[in-house]
């Protein structure tokens, strides 16, 4: 998959919304998969075995305050 440019021609680090610069936060961990509710209840840690992680870069407008996640870049 190639990376794509908006049709503006704006920066991949420009806010879609007011074209502000956009800050990064990091990388976060988010956990995926996995069961809930009840399930969590009886079986304990045992319900967490088909968890994974997914790592996402947060990024953020100073300018008007939204908040984005996208794939971290390759190292």
């Amino acid at each position: 998959m190639t990376e794509s440019t908006p049709a503006t021609g704006a920066s991949r680090d420009a806010c879609l919304r007011c074209g502000a610069p956009m800050q990064s936060m990091g990388v976060e961990e988010f956990r995926v998969g996995g069961t809930s509710g009840g399930w969590k209840l009886l079986f304990g840690e045992w319900a967490e075995l088909g968890e994974g992680i997914l790592k996402l870069e947060v990024v953020a407008c100073g300018a008007c305050g939204y908040v984005e996640t996208r794939m971290p870049p390759r190292a």
